[in-house]
């Protein structure tokens, strides 16, 4: 992707342009160009290994590229001093694939913490808030719990509130379904969906390898193999795509171009 000039922030919340990312002798993104529609669930979906959680950390500017540019709307991470970076991920939110909740603290301090590290708010406006965005998540009722008093939905949804806290203006999600049984899988992805709708503004990143939660939950979805996107389109589009590798993919398929490993 040839950039004349910084991306229409108000079109593309994230720009990857001829992203390059090595770990050792372990070449993971190969010149990596994509772009993610603002207001929008993009879902990123691939076999295990090919790049999609580091785009994320790439995405947040945790990790800097080797070669290429990576834009938040129209301000490019690599011309960022620290302190910069450090503010632009105050635009983002994470829910990680498996929750990373503080297990010292209950569900109100592991949602309130982001609140309490960067804001001046009072407690008795924290208290709104966390509450706030625990019920729009369906889990004021487990306020005052631990981390170990929760089933894995319920701490999928307590780690969302923690990222939903500060409204971000760019969501991620890394595997928000992993370990979780079909019928949770289906709740989860349900939240997904009306979290979007609540927020219309923001722009929701899934990074995900199951095709039926990806059907569910995304407006745009990309395919990426061995380090780059290869395809990207809507549900619709994934569904009648002819492309033998997306197609074993999103089958299932052993019988493929794709070798099993």
């Amino acid at each position: 992707m040839d950039l004349t000039g910084p991306p229409d922030p108000d079109a593309w919340a994230l720009t990857f342009s001829g992203v390059h990312k090595r770990f050792g002798k372990h070449h993971v993104l190969r010149g990596l160009d994509m772009q993610i529609p603002r207001g929008k669930i993009t879902v990123i979906i691939g076999r295990s290994g090919t790049g999609k959680s580091v785009t994320l950390k790439h995405a947040m500017g945790l990790v800097p590229p080797d070669e290429g540019q990576i834009w938040v709307g129209d301000r490019e991470l690599g011309r960022m001093g620290s302190a910069e970076k450090r503010a632009i991920r105050l635009r983002f939110g994470m829910v990680f694939q498996h929750a990373a909740l503080f297990d010292s603290m209950s569900v109100f301090e592991n949602v309130a913490f982001p609140l309490h590290e960067h804001t001046k708010l009072s407690d008795a406006d924290v208290r709104t808030r966390v509450e706030s965005v625990l019920g729009d998540v369906g889990l004021l009722f487990a306020i005052d719990k631990q981390p170990d008093e929760l089933s894995g939905g319920m701490k999928k949804r307590a780690g969302l509130a923690r990222a939903l806290i500060h409204t971000p203006e760019i969501l991620l999600y890394d595997e928000p379904t992993t370990g979780l049984d079909p019928i949770l899988t289906a709740a989860i992805d349900q939240l997904i969906v009306e979290t979007q709708a609540r927020n219309p503004g923001m722009t929701s990143l899934v990074v995900s390898h199951d095709m039926q939660a990806t059907f569910r939950i995304a407006d745009h979805i990309l395919f990426m193999h061995e380090g780059k996107v290869i395809a990207q389109g809507g549900p619709d589009a994934f569904r009648e795509t002819d492309d033998p590798l997306v197609r074993q993919f999103v089958e299932g398929r052993l019988d493929g171009p794709m070798a099993v490993e």
